[in-house]
């Protein structure tokens, strides 16, 4: 460990903003304490609880473990969540954690790394035999952040294409308080509007009004986060309705002038057409079929009509001869080409034939009706109401790589962001404005913490070590060597300690708490 000491000479280096300026001792940090034992594997997360009496950690082998800090930090010291006794919820190992910032007992976990999807677990520490309440998410737990009235926290879930937001708030139902997850609204997802692909971290402001995010195409997005529930507007369903059946109607075709004689005719009866029948007529269906066949027979003669249909007969035959009459003189009439001198001699079965023939095309087309379609299904509830995605409030690429992490400063002055390019920037919260940029590391930074008073910052990721920063005097205050990539970083909330956990090749699970001695 390495305390750096004030270099006058560095050209960012301002005298008013020194500690002694301020009345304040040079900042110098101890040597680290280790904690070893309680964890099977490595440690993943640390976090401290909202009066820093409990300390949490999250491990690979599904592990929870919390501490009293009143007691010695040891082995012996731990206690697990569930109980020993009970089997845990989470189905891979604990990544994320974070404590309320308000009721020192509440505790929410996620867990990922599984092909069975990850577990959201919201503990009371106070009876640790099963959590007050689960939630199963179809992916896995990067990052959980608590809205600062405690009552809503925030989950990011990796996907393919863009990642996405789940939020959950305690709701009240017939007077008993019960933590749910929101249906009316959303961020990120299928849905999601230009940039954020991909969230790589996500904070709440100190207002609450706004959810900040990093993504990796280097901006910075904010949305307005309504605190209170939003009423979701039902989808409109258009009803199809019945169409009308029209069992006639006049031709969309013109029709052909008639010449007088047809005119006549067709104030006596309609003259059938010489097209031959369509569907739908008379003589298509069972029925006209049978009388045809019986009208055939008659005609030649092998059985004699009944007394009650002579009646009937002679009156066909009238409208079988003024029909082949209408039809000669109909040949005779047509330009000139065909002229039949001779009056065709009409046989049974061509009289016959004639009651086949429909209505020529002026005269509206028999069709059969049109069945009603089926009344459109009603969509469900939960497919009728769809959540709402926040309402942007800015977005800014400011970095040219990745950005990987960001944190707020407790006195809600600046917003630090790091990634890829070892940059730490430090944003003003009103005007969104970078007032400074931190060159302190040569790797990539994937976690940022502000102490309580805002005075320092640590960042770590892909280093051997993790900075401390001044952040007004921009100096470097001391160095923390680690032997891997630093997994999670934790201030105490009320003193200068930090908490903190590396992925490496190390004989037993181990995460280390650093004192600020002066």
């Amino acid at each position: 460990m390495v305390n750096e000491t004030d270099q006058p000479y560095r050209p960012d280096y301002f005298p008013i903003a020194q500690p002694a300026a301020r009345d304040l001792l040079r900042p110098t940090f101890g040597r680290s304490h280790d904690v070893r034992g309680g964890n099977v594997k490595h440690v993943r997360s640390v976090a401290w609880s909202c009066d820093g009496r409990r300390i949490a950690t999250g491990g690979e082998f599904k592990e929870l473990l919390f501490w009293d800090t009143k007691m010695n930090i040891d082995a012996r010291a731990s206690r697990s969540l569930p109980s020993s006794s009970k089997t845990t919820v989470h189905n891979g190992h604990v990544g994320s954690i974070a404590w309320s910032p308000v009721d020192p007992n509440i505790l929410v976990s996620g867990d990922k790394g599984s092909s069975a999807g990850g577990v959201i677990a919201v503990w009371d520490v106070t009876s640790p035999s099963s959590p007050i309440a689960t939630f199963k998410i179809p992916g896995d737990v990067l990052h959980i952040s608590f809205h600062p009235s405690g009552r809503h926290f925030a989950v990011v879930c990796p996907q393919r294409n863009r990642d996405e937001v789940f939020f959950y708030w305690i709701n009240t139902i017939d007077g008993v308080e019960k933590w749910e997850r929101r249906d009316d609204v959303a961020l990120g997802g299928a849905s999601m509007d230009m940039g954020a692909e991909e969230i790589n971290s996500l904070r709440f402001t100190n207002s609450g009004k706004l959810v900040c995010a990093v993504s990796n195409d280097g901006s910075i997005n904010a949305w307005l986060y309504p605190t209170h529930f939003i009423k979701q507007e039902d989808e409109v369903v258009e009803e199809v309705s019945e169409p009308r059946i029209i069992e006639s109607g006049p031709s969309t075709t013109p029709s052909t002038p008639k010449l007088p004689a047809e005119e006549e005719a067709t104030d006596a009866e309609p003259v059938k057409s010489r097209e031959g029948s369509r569907e739908g007529s008379l003589e298509n269906t069972r029925e006209g079929k049978d009388n045809a066949e019986d009208d055939v027979e008659m005609a030649e003669g092998e059985e004699a009509p009944k007394e009650g249909e002579e009646s009937n007969n002679e009156a066909s035959k009238e409208d079988d001869t003024a029909t082949a009459e209408d039809r000669k003189d109909d040949t005779v009439t047509q330009g000139g080409d065909v002229e039949m001198t001779e009056e065709s001699t009409s046989q049974p079965m061509t009289q016959n034939l004639s009651e086949t023939i429909p209505a020529p095309s002026s005269a509206a087309p028999s069709r059969q009706p049109t069945p009603p379609l089926p009344p459109p299904a009603k969509p469900s509830e939960k497919e009728k109401k769809k959540a709402k995605q926040l309402q942007r409030f800015r977005h800014a690429i400011c970095h040219s790589a990745s950005l990987l992490s960001l944190a707020f400063d407790p006195q809600g002055k600046y917003l630090a962001v790091g990634g890829q390019d070892a940059l730490l920037s430090m944003f003003d919260t009103r005007g969104w404005i970078c007032e400074r940029t931190f060159d302190v590391c040569s790797a990539a930074i994937r976690h940022i913490a502000f102490s309580h008073d805002g005075e320092y910052i640590a960042l770590g990721g892909d280093d051997t070590y993790i900075a401390i920063v001044s952040v007004y005097s921009g100096a470097t205050v001391a160095k923390l060597p680690v032997h891997g990539m630093v997994s999670s970083i934790a201030w105490h909330p009320r003193m200068n300690w930090l908490a903190y956990s590396y992925s490496g090749k190390i004989a037993s699970p181990i995460w280390h708490i650093v004192h600020q001695e002066t």
